[in-house]
Formats: C-alpha cells, structure tokens, sequence
C-alpha cells in the first residue's frame, strides 16, 4: 500500500505560531503547515527532498536490512504556496514533482511524474498567554487538510516511502483534520504538539470492477524548537505515522497497516527585511524501539527549502 504523504505532508506542526523569530516556510519539525507568517499576506516556497531506503519492517514488526543487491531512492521537488484570509486563517496548497527507483535481483523499477495535490487549512484558535497570567494557556490552531488524486497510483509492487516523502499518487481522494498546540517553557524555547487524522475514500486504481479503500491514517508528533535569535530557528522531533488495512471489494487484508516512526532535526533562517527564509532538514527513521515500525520501507532523507513572503 502506498503511503499518504507528500513532502513534508501529512502532519501539521505550528512552525510559526505565535513566535515572529521562527521560521514559518521550514520544514524543521515535520510539518506541512506554517507557510506564511502571522504579519504576511502572501508566501511561496520551493522544497527538495532526496531520500535513500535503508531497509524494510514487515507486518509483524520484523526489520529486514537492504542488501548489496538492493536499493531504494526517490527525490521530490515540491512547490508550496498560500495566503491569509483572514489573518487567522493560512491557507496552503501544495503539489510535487518525484522520481522514484528500486531495484533488487530480477526487479528493476523507476517512475516519474507529478504526485497528488494538496490544500491545507490552518485556524489559530487562539494565541499563547502572556507570561504574567497566572493560567498561561498555549497556542491552539485547528487545521484540515483535501488530497486530489493527481498523481499517478503504483498498483503492481506498491512501494512505500515510510520517512514521509515523495510519492507519485496515492490513489484516492483523502480528507482529514488536526490540532497543533504550542507553548513556550522559556523565552528561547518552545515545545510543539501535534496530531492529525485523515479518512481515505474508496477508489477503483485496480479496475473499475474492483473497489479499493485505503485504511485510515493518524499521525502524531512531539517536539521542540530553540529560538536563539530573530533569524535563527532549529528544533527536534519524534514523528509517528501510521494507517490501517487496506480494504478489497468489501474484505479486509490483515498485514496491510503500517507503521512509522521518524526522529526530525531540522535548521531554518529567516530573514524579516527581505521576507526569505531557508531551511535545511534531516529525517532519519529508528531501526528499533519498544514500539518498531510496521509494513513501512526504514529511510533517511535530507530536505532544504527556500521561500519568500510579501507583507
């Protein structure tokens, strides 16, 4: 089964809430909103991604290291655009262009083409309290998110891309929605919470006499971001992602969920004159735990950005 994710994509952690010195068009936390800041109209980013498969986790958690013989790699130029209306509310959408290629002895494959578009939606419920409150509530923002089944589908070996990243098409139609809280422990020093759900519809990729639904998706994150200057931005986080069986003309296929977990880091620069800003991102994803990954591909992949926001 192929894995929902575009980019950065599907989880929605507030890089730009409330704090004027981080850097909103970054991917640094693992998020796929935040694009335009609080004090802009507009904003545009460029984001290029190249990940190298590192191994496989099959259903039962079992991990499986790539041989000499093996190899997986996809790279991904995604372009991101949005706007403020009203200020409140960012909204961003997103489309890619990705090559993918695998191959192991007998097995050959390689595939380019646009991927799927996206259109996120991103609320600031409220502001973080001032710091002389006595009950200092944190940053809350509701975000939801459409998937338009662009891309083009792999219906024959159905690779995944378990680091969250490029993928030409999922297939079918998804909806979801998230909540993102941030609160800042010190004044250079934030922790960032966030969770999203999406519901997959049922589509016909294998045929119109077949009918195909993808399981449902959840992903959650936790992390943390230093703000050491009004240019300067880094943070870290711990990234789960995970989706349920796949659904086959009425029946459910046991083994086909999947599971993921991803520790991010990511730098971003910011620069408020000019309205740039930049990015550099690396994801590496754990090769055990107390809780392993599940029917995903185990991969490291190093993303940079580079954006522009108009007042």
């Amino acid at each position: 089964m192929t894995k929902a994710l575009v980019g950065a994509a599907a989880l929605t952690l507030a890089l730009g809430a409330g704090r004027a010195a981080a850097c909103p068009c970054s991917d640094d936390a693992g998020g796929a909103s935040g694009l335009v800041r609080r004090d802009e109209r507009y904003a545009a980013a460029l984001v290029a991604t190249s990940r190298h498969g590192l191994g496989r986790f099959d259903a039962f958690g079992r991990y499986s290291a790539f041989n000499a013989g093996e190899g997986e790699w996809s790279e991904e130029l995604l372009l991101r655009a949005g706007f403020r209306l009203p200020q409140r509310l960012e909204w961003t959408a997103e489309l890619g262009y990705a090559a993918y290629r695998f191959h192991a002895p007998g097995i050959v494959e390689g595939r380019t083409g646009i991927g799927d578009a996206l259109l996120h939606a991103r609320y600031a419920v409220w502001d973080e309290g001032m710091p002389h409150e006595r009950w200092r509530l944190p940053a809350v923002s509701l975000a939801g998110l459409v998937r338009a089944p662009l891309g083009t589908s792999s219906v024959g070996r159905a690779p995944s891309f378990g680091s969250g990243g490029a993928q030409l098409g999922l297939g079918a139609w998804e909806l979801g929605g998230g909540l993102e809280v941030t609160r800042s422990l010190v004044q250079e020093l934030e922790l960032m919470l966030g969770a999203e759900a999406a519901y997959r519809f049922e589509d016909h990729v294998l045929g119109m006499a077949r009918a195909r639904q993808l399981g449902p998706r959840a992903d959650v994150a936790l992390g943390v971001r230093v703000l050491p200057s009004a240019w300067l931005s880094g943070s870290v986080a711990l990234r789960g992602r995970m989706s349920g069986d796949v659904t086959l003309d009425g029946r459910r296929l046991d083994g086909t969920a999947e599971r993921l977990w991803s520790v991010v880091v990511g730098v971003g620069v910011y620069e408020r004159k000019s309205g740039l800003r930049s990015s550099v991102t690396l994801s590496v994803d754990p090769r055990s735990g107390s809780v392993p990954g599940v029917g995903s591909t185990r991969a490291a992949a190093l993303g940079a950005a580079l954006g522009y926001g108009v007042k």
